[in-house]
């Protein structure tokens, strides 16, 4: 019967190597041939016999032909071979002669290059216990390593900075929050203000450059075992120990002056949030650094501050504002922004010759949500703009009913955003109310505050004068809150200026103050503009302004904001 195929080969490669099984020469120099294309250097050393030996690519590696026992176990014999800063670590392998040990570690060359060897080693021992011989092998390994060190590099630090990133900060500090929980630590987190600005000014190679000194300079002061990373784009995160909250700031202000010590063209300016762990309640490193990050927004483009610290009550805030963002446009939608006005009455005879439009929120739930608590957030994320004209065309569509009824007209007023300036399709909205509700723009009064003349004056005139011809009165809202009251009105189209509540109860105060009052009134009268007085609350307040020749008042002397359905009820 015929032998299976795998059969015959196996007894007749066995019976072809029966004659050279005992081929000794022939054997090393194939086992030889193979080692040699591993490029791996097989030794071993007889300990019973003293006798050697190593295979040639040892020789071709190192410049010594044999191995000795010494070589490999004594400081001396191993100087000119192992690289010095590695002998401690290689020795490991000689500290207990038993079973199979193993060991990376640098060797020079005979040409002097330094290079990673990975060196197994066996030990054959005797009966006894004795150690016999010793079997070992080495193979250069330092494309490995490199190759692995790289890896690890791009896994940890920040290409374009080299820094360390978000991953390798975290693992450090928490590891750091574990091990050293006996001292306070603080999270600080920057970024540079308007860095959008330098890039687009100065181009994004001088961004990256900036970013680079950043890095620099925290590479220079931060020292272990504080540590520091780029976290993202132009925000990095520190982690620092502390004894005092003195020892952040000055810690910061010392970095932020570094920082500004530079050749750049441009200004580097930075904000810092800062939050301090509870060493009893731990949170994670991301949640560390969301908190110093929360604590950084309260001070966005306030040039008086560059420091904040994180605490609960301006964390409720956000988290307040942020549940209002989640419902404002629902809130629109369903009509629960409420119109409330309030008159305004002629000093001189009492008669309602205006009112003011204020937005109130109505809430299913929470009742009535005052304006402090939503027009402030509103202008931060633009919403204002959908909320502003809605209530204008509340305020037509009231106006639109007088006018049905039959009663006296008069001009209300209506709030219009900052944001409006960029808005090019205002007047286009303005017209469209007025169309749909047959008014025209006499009965509306539009109100820009004192404060808009401060950013993009030049957009602000030329929106202004186009309104203007178009028919509508203006009003400046908060007259007297800023410095630049009278070179606003040598320079802006206005109908009417509102004097501040806060302008008129401190100058009411002093002498000074009132004459100031009465030259404002005075000189709004040579310029033909029309004055209100706002936030008029007691009977001193009437008797100076009528004295002073005001025409008309609004407050909560004469009348509180009302809903419509009661201001209805009032006789004009």
């Amino acid at each position: 019967m015929t032998k299976p195929v795998k059969t015959c080969y196996y007894e007749t490669t066995k019976e072809g190597l029966r004659g050279t099984m005992d081929n000794h020469e022939f054997m090393e120099e194939m086992y030889l041939a193979a080692v040699r294309q591993l490029r791996t250097i097989v030794f071993e050393i007889n300990y019973i016999t003293g006798q050697s030996y190593a295979s040639p690519l040892f020789e071709e590696y190192f410049g010594v032909k044999t191995i000795h026992n010494e070589d490999f176990t004594k400081d001396e014999a191993t100087a000119d071979i192992v690289y010095k800063e590695d002998i401690q670590l290689y020795q490991t392998l000689f500290s207990e002669k038993r079973g199979e040990r193993t060991v990376i570690c640098r060797f020079v060359t005979k040409g002097g290059d330094i290079n990673w060897y990975r060196v197994v080693l066996q030990y054959n021992l005797l009966e006894t216990g004795e150690v016999e011989k010793v079997i070992g092998t080495m193979k250069d390994v330092s494309d490995e390593i490199r190759s692995s060190a790289a890896l690890q590099y791009h896994r940890d630090y920040d290409t374009l900075t080299g820094a360390p990133n978000a991953q390798r900060f975290t693992e450090e500090v928490s590891r750091l929050l574990i091990w050293d929980n006996g001292h306070n630590h603080a999270m600080i987190v920057f970024d540079i203000e308007r860095f959008k600005v330098i890039n687009d000014l100065y181009g994004m190679r001088t961004g990256d450059l900036v970013l680079m000194h950043i890095a620099d300079c925290l590479k220079e002061t931060v020292k272990p075992p504080d540590t520091y990373c780029r976290m993202h784009s132009d925000v990095f995160c520190i982690c620092m120990t502390y004894e005092t909250k003195g020892n952040i700031i000055r810690f910061i202000e010392k970095f932020k002056k570094r920082l500004e010590d530079n050749k750049f063209e441009c200004d580097i300016n930075t904000s810092y949030g800062v939050y301090l762990p509870d060493n009893s309640d731990l949170l994670e490193v991301n949640l560390m650094c969301d908190r110093a990050a929360l604590a950084k927004r309260r001070i966005k483009d306030n040039a008086m501050q560059f420091c904040a610290f994180y605490d609960e009550e301006y964390r409720n805030e956000i988290v307040k504002n942020s549940q209002i963002e989640a419902e404002m446009e629902h809130a629109l939608a369903e009509h629960q922004f409420v119109m409330y006005l309030q008159p305004k009455f002629n000093l001189e005879n009492g008669e309602i010759v205006g009112a003011e439009v204020l937005a109130r929120w109505k809430h299913p739930t929470k009742g009535m949500i005052q304006p402090d608590d939503f027009i402030p957030l509103f202008e931060r994320n633009g919403f204002i703009i959908k909320l502003d004209e809605y209530m204008w065309e509340e305020a037509c569509k009231a106006i639109q009913g007088w006018r049905k009824e039959g009663r006296r007209q008069f001009p209300v007023s209506v709030n219009v955003s900052r944001y409006h300036i960029f808005n090019r399709n205002i007047e286009q909205i303005l017209e469209r109310l007025l169309k749909k509700y047959d008014l025209t723009p006499g009965d509306l009064s539009l109100e820009i505050t004192e404060t808009m003349f401060f950013d993009n004056a030049d957009d602000l005139y030329y929106l202004l004068k186009r309104l203007q011809e178009m028919g509508f009165r203006l009003e400046v809202d908060d007259f007297g809150s800023g410095y630049s009251s009278l070179n606003m009105l040598r320079n802006v189209p206005v109908d009417v200026i509102k004097i501040d509540k806060g302008f008129l109860d401190d100058t009411l105060n002093s002498e000074k103050g009132k004459v100031v009052i009465r030259h404002t009134i005075a000189m709004a009268k040579e310029l033909q503009l029309q004055i209100i007085a706002e936030g008029v609350e007691t009977t001193e307040h009437v008797n100076f302004l009528r004295g002073s020749h005001c025409d008309v008042a609004q407050g909560y002397y004469f009348a509180k904001p009302m809903p419509l359905e009661e201001f209805n009820k009032l006789k004009f």
